[in-house]
């Protein structure tokens, strides 16, 4: 049996197990409350922090209005590759967008598709790529793809910006073009890109390049919530950014913003998943637009602020209930640590048993020994929520550990907590 095949029986029998469990593969029921705030999943309500809907912006009055007016104006479907023909809303849209980042943008149909069509055309066979360990699947995935046409690819310590300089210092001998790809914020742990380290590197170096995706960055931080690679650094000449509409902005869909409008122009002829996919549908397309608006507002700050308050609240309760949790609370990601992904099973029954629904992370997503829990906070969730979730969880881990005969130290080690900077 192939490896492949082998990993592939392991995740199913992994996931048959946690479907068992009833803690994956949810179907919520009819019965929900506005913003998300909770589920009702098999008739029990949860508090859910489970999603990536950080503002709230998906159940926006202004956007569901949008959606219903694109509805009865266009249908529910138009369905042309934009090679051939976009619709109205969507040169509105880019234009905002282009005007939001200062750059020229392309709305793509999700951000892996945009990563699909962005890495290969602007990606040559002269150049390298280095990729950061945790940067997303979808970027790992279609790296591999550029690879069978003779890129170079290799892979560094996350965040690691020495062993980066080192590697730019000695593939610049080889290649034309150094591509480091990155994430503004991490999906899994929630830590941020070293933005200042990096612009100092492509400052130094000519033939270094950045391309980060910046899908958790979105909406909730940057001016006009262009995300948080823009709160951290400027727009730089060598960089290209991919973030998502489908988080924080409450719609669907990716962006991809360039450096020039001769890699944008590029891009969109050849772009592959521009030519041979279908585009961002009519209702969808217009709550982007209604959306974008609010981020070309003042409004977007009071949401900034509303949110900032509960990340701070959050960190600094976890601080106070001593959990185990990474990161500063620099964003609304927060990743609990177990170590073993049988203590983030029982924990995640547990607290689904208690009323909350937390994102469960195990192997593939992370590696086998940083099992652990995402839990994500939003607008829509109040101090006192976010207090009986930490100290819900503050109650049932002792509980769980010891089922498990695993102790705190362990899951410590396990993390290499007491070297942050070496081991993320």
């Amino acid at each position: 049996m192939s490896t492949l095949s082998s990993q592939v029986d392991d995740i199913n029998a992994l996931v048959d197990g946690l479907k068992n469990l009833g803690i994956v593969h949810l179907n919520a029921d009819e019965k929900r409350e506005p913003g998300w705030k909770y589920l009702s999943v098999d008739g029990k309500k949860l508090l859910n922090f489970a999603c990536c809907n950080y503002l709230g912006l998906e159940t926006d009055p202004r956007l569901r209005e949008a959606a219903k007016v694109a509805i009865d104006h266009y249908g529910v479907q138009f369905y042309t590759v934009r090679a051939y023909v976009s619709l109205p809303p969507y040169q509105e849209l880019e234009h905002l967008f282009s005007q939001m980042y200062g750059k020229p943008a392309v709305v793509m149909p999700s951000t892996a598709l945009g990563h699909w069509a962005t890495m290969p055309a602007i990606v040559g066979s002269e150049d390298a790529v280095i990729l950061d360990h945790q940067v997303h699947a979808t970027v790992h995935g279609i790296a591999r793809m550029i690879k069978a046409n003779g890129v170079h690819i290799e892979m560094i310590r996350h965040n690691r910006m020495d062993y980066l300089e080192n590697r730019i210092q000695k593939l610049s001998l080889q290649y034309k073009k150094i591509w480091y790809m990155a994430d503004g914020v991490y999906s899994m742990y929630g830590d941020i890109a070293p933005m200042q380290d990096i612009v100092s590197l492509l400052d130094k170096y000519e033939q270094f390049h950045l391309y980060i995706d910046d899908a958790h960055g979105m909406s909730w931080a940057g001016k006009h919530g262009a995300g948080m690679v823009i709160e951290r650094a400027p727009f730089h000449e060598r960089m290209v950014l991919m973030t998502s509409l489908s988080k924080a902005f409450g719609t669907m869909g990716g962006l991809a913003v360039f450096p020039n409008e001769e890699m944008k122009n590029l891009v969109r002829n050849v772009g592959s998943t521009l030519i041979f996919t279908g585009p961002i549908q009519p209702a969808l397309l217009a709550a982007s637009l209604a959306s974008v608006k609010i981020h070309l507002s003042d409004e977007i700050y009071q949401l900034q602020s509303a949110l900032k308050s509960r990340i701070a609240f959050f960190r600094a309760k976890c601080t106070e209930l001593d959990l185990p949790v990474l990161g500063e609370g620099e964003s609304p990601v927060f990743y609990l640590a177990t170590g073993k992904k049988q203590i983030s099973a029982s924990l995640s029954k547990k607290l689904i048993e208690a009323g909350f629904l937390t994102a469960l992370a195990v192997f593939p997503s992370v590696p086998h020994t940083r099992s652990g829990l995402r839990l994500l906070p939003t607008v829509n969730h109040t101090f006192e929520d976010i207090t009986t979730l930490l100290e819900t969880i503050a109650e049932l881990f002792p509980i769980v550990l010891e089922e498990e005969n695993f102790s705190k130290e362990e899951i410590l080690e396990s993390f290499k907590l007491n070297h942050l900077t070496e081991s993320f």
